[in-house]
C-alpha cells in the first residue's frame, strides 16, 4: 500500500501542472488577440503557433533544471516555442508603440 501512496501526489502535480499551463496559454491569447489582428491589419507576418503540447513541456520542463531542463531546452520543439515567444513579443512591443504614438497625438 506504500508504494501506490505517490502515485496520487505525482497524478495530481500533473493536473496542477496541466490546468496551470491551460491558463497561462489563454490568458496570453486572450492578451494577443488585439495585437494580433492588428499584425494581420498591417501584414506582418506572424511565426507559427506550437501546439499545447510542446507549450507544455517546456513549461514542465523550466521546473526542471538539471538534467532534464537542459536536454528538452535544446530540442527543436522547444527552440520553436522560444522563437514564437519572442517574435510574440516584438510584434507585441511595436503594437503597443504604435499606441503609445496614437494617444500622444
Amino acid at each position: 500500500m506504500l508504494r501506490l501512496l505517490p502515485l496520487p501526489i505525482f497524478i495530481g502535480i500533473y493536473l496542477f501542472s496541466y490546468w496551470r499551463c491551460r491558463k497561462n496559454i489563454a490568458a496570453s491569447d486572450k492578451q494577443l488577440k488585439p495585437c494580433i489582428d492588428w499584425a494581420y491589419l498591417k501584414n506582418l507576418p506572424l511565426p507559427p503557433k506550437p501546439s499545447f503540447v510542446e507549450f507544455y513541456i517546456v513549461y514542465v520542463s523550466s521546473f526542471f533544471k538539471f538534467p532534464f531542463g537542459i536536454i528538452i531546452q535544446q530540442l527543436t520543439f522547444s527552440k520553436k516555442v522560444r522563437y514564437f515567444k519572442r517574435e510574440m513579443k516584438l510584434i507585441f512591443d511595436k503594437w503597443n508603440l504604435e499606441k503609445i504614438k496614437k494617444i500622444k497625438n
